[in-house]
């Protein structure tokens, strides 16, 4: 027997000691409708069960009432085609506008992989072909099978899906990097040189506006301002310092989502908006009515996530990703390229319980799965707490190293300031089932009669949960099942043919904490060979682009 597949003596005795166990959740694989490499989850339908509990008690089969979006693609971005700048950071425009050695110098500065070159060829290749060549489409959006492609569009994104479904999100065009595209349509939008959307309840949306297309001669040098609109009205938040253009650097801003307060007659907004040094900071927008796009809006930076620390660029961004209607806000900063955390320049994620505090300050993620210094990518968070992303599963070394691997997780987080007090025997029963703490996605995916079609996947991203429970996905998977349920299993022997796919996470109905069965770890060291996933094998920890920032 290989020794990867060997068990100790005490393992095989604790296993035969514990009772038959199912999974937490189904694996649900999702046709994209569109061609494409590699396949990506990105947003589900928010919903409901009649069940607090959700899908952990109705029945959800296979999650067909919570539709799922995604993209396709090809190679990675240049750089995402979701951010207001470059590397979700560079508002000087620095990095891009200097080709192929500004991404070398990038990855050299911010993240300090030994693997530069490589990561530098892989990104400019992208960008070359999106602006100095033919513009081949590399991101294709989908909704559960059906192609999203707007009149004109080139690469499409979806960010969020609203109540009813329909894709939140922005697209580029020969004319514009990025338009803004939702159920709700505003004449100043359209107007506006670049536009982009990331959130919507049916009623209001929420994205940004810049002054220049960045298509051809305006290419570089634009600025972007948090919006919010509505059919008949539309709001420009102010930024919060500087001025639109100081020196080299160009202010930025964007809202990524959206609560309004209807008892509390107030909205909140969250993201980031520009403060003094053209510093981008991850920030709470706060207008004085519950009617958004009549109110006076104000901004409150996150502190202990913001970029100058004591003196000190620590972080070089940060950013304020969802919120909820507990008004519990979660986000992520980009630890600096100069001040590394254990060994790493990483992306950590942080929450702050109350956006309506009169202090407000970001707690990092710590304890678990959570170590010291470890990177991710927030991806959202539903109105019973739970909050889900993606976080580093590995804790070498990244600076002159090689990039951590990372895994999808689910963070329980339970009672918060704002919580409603007839809601709080509902969220201490879905806690519990995750036994009160974060779990990475794989450990709840195995074990009962899901393990044989679950052991096909491994969970690399959780981009967005609903109140029902159901989680979109994004997965490596292996047709008809890795070689043993270990973390880090190989496909076929190591010759195996993986791919990306999106999936959902549907909760099987009757599992509770007792279905739980952790995976293990084989004894050898995985590694990829043979038909592999090629560039994805690769790129994948950072194809959806970190929140990567060069400050000044």
């Amino acid at each position: 027997m290989s020794s990867k597949l060997q068990l100790t003596t005490l393992a095989v005795l604790v296993s035969a000691a514990l009772p038959a166990q199912a999974a937490l959740y189904k694996v649900v694989e999702v046709a994209p409708g569109v061609s494409g490499n590699e396949v990506y989850g990105t947003a589900i339908q928010p919903g409901t069960t009649t069940d607090p509990k959700g899908c952990f008690v109705d029945d959800c089969a296979d999650g067909a009432s919570y539709k799922l979006a995604g993209e396709t693609r090809n190679r990675p971005d240049g750089f995402s085609y979701r951010e207001e700048v470059p590397f979700a950071m560079d508002n000087s425009f620095g990095y891009i506008e200097d080709d192929y050695d500004g991404f070398e110098d990038y990855c050299f500065y911010q993240l300090g992989y030994a693997t530069c070159e490589y990561w530098a060829s892989e990104r400019w290749s992208s960008w070359y072909n999106e602006t100095y060549s033919s513009n081949t489409p590399n991101s294709l959006a989908f909704i559960e099978g059906s192609a999203e492609k707007p009149s004109g569009a080139i690469n499409t994104v979806i960010n969020s899906l609203d109540p009813s479904g329909q894709p939140v999100g922005n697209f580029s065009t020969s004319s514009k990097r990025n338009e803004a595209f939702s159920a709700v349509t505003n004449s100043t939008l359209t107007s506006k040189a670049q536009s982009r959307a990331w959130a919507s309840d049916g009623t209001y949306t929420v994205g940004s506006t810049s002054s220049k297309s960045g298509i051809g001669g305006e290419r570089y040098y634009y600025s972007s301002a948090p919006a919010i609109w509505s059919a008949s009205g539309f709001v420009s938040i102010p930024r919060a310092g500087g001025y639109e253009v100081d020196g080299d650097y160009y202010a930025q801003g964007s809202m990524r989502d959206f609560y309004i307060d209807s008892a509390g007659g107030k909205t909140y907004g969250v993201g980031y908006n520009n403060y003094s040094d053209q510093h981008m900071n991850a920030t709470i927008f706060i207008g004085n009515s519950a009617t958004p796009t009549s109110a006076t809006w104000s901004s409150a930076l996150i502190y202990n996530a913001q970029v100058d620390i004591s003196g000190d660029n620590i972080n070089s961004n940060s950013v304020a990703t969802n919120i909820n209607k507990n008004l519990v806000v979660v986000g992520q900063a980009k630890r600096s390229g100069g001040f590394p955390q254990n060994g790493a320049a990483s992306n950590r994620l942080f929450i702050v319980p109350d956006a309506s505090a009169s202090s407000i300050n970001a707690s990092f993620f710590y304890g678990g799965i959570f170590f010291d210094g470890a990177g991710g990518e927030m991806g959202g968070i539903n109105n019973f707490n739970e909050i889900v992303g993606r976080i580093d599963s590995e804790n070498h070394r990244e600076y002159d190293g090689k990039q951590r691997r990372q895994r999808a997780f689910i963070y329980p987080y339970g009672m918060t300031p704002k919580t409603d007090s007839s809601e709080e025997t509902a969220i201490t029963a879905r806690r519990a089932i995750f036994k009160n703490k974060a779990w990475l996605l794989d450990d709840l995916t195995n074990g009962g009669s899901e393990s044989s079609n679950n052991n096909q996947y491994r969970i690399y991203d959780a981009s967005d949960i609903n109140d029902a429970g159901v989680i979109s996905a994004t997965a490596v998977k292996c047709s008809g099942g890795y070689d043993s349920t270990s973390h880090n299993a190989y496909c076929g022997d190591g010759n195996g043919t993986e791919k990306v796919v999106a999936v959902k996470l549907v909760p099987i109905a009757g599992a509770d904490a007792s279905a739980i069965q952790p995976r293990s770890y084989d004894s050898t060291a995985t590694e990829r060979k043979g038909a592999g996933l090629g560039f994805g094998a690769l790129t994948i920890l950072g194809l959806f682009g970190f929140m990567r920032k060069r400050i000044k």
